[in-house]
């Protein structure tokens, strides 16, 4: 399969970033990864490259609870589509663990 430019897309997280981080490697399947500040850059395979960035939007009240939430913005580089969704597929399989 040919390898995209780059495609990206956010989720939303309720959780802190302390446990995003936490989780962060069962998300990414064990994959190689590094933090740069509020930056993760992942790289699944050789020459792909999956860069998540974190944003804190504080706390969302829902009635009494509130809730830590973390925007999450993904940009896939070198990564072909199939890539992309097998990516995505371990990291929503990992979303309820991580609050989302």
């Amino acid at each position: 399969m040919q390898a995209t430019n780059m495609q990206s897309m956010t989720r939303k997280v309720s959780l802190t970033r302390d446990e995003f981080l936490r989780e962060l490697p069962d998300a990414i399947g064990g994959a190689s990864f590094r933090i740069e500040g509020n930056t993760v850059l992942v790289e699944p395979a050789r020459g792909q490259v999956a860069r998540i960035q974190l944003t804190e939007l504080g706390i969302e009240r829902k009635g009494q609870l509130g809730l830590p939430m973390q925007r999450v913005d993904f940009q896939f580089d070198g990564m072909s589509d199939a890539d992309i969704a097998q990516f995505l597929e371990t990291w929503d399989a990992h979303k309820l663990r991580m609050g989302g």
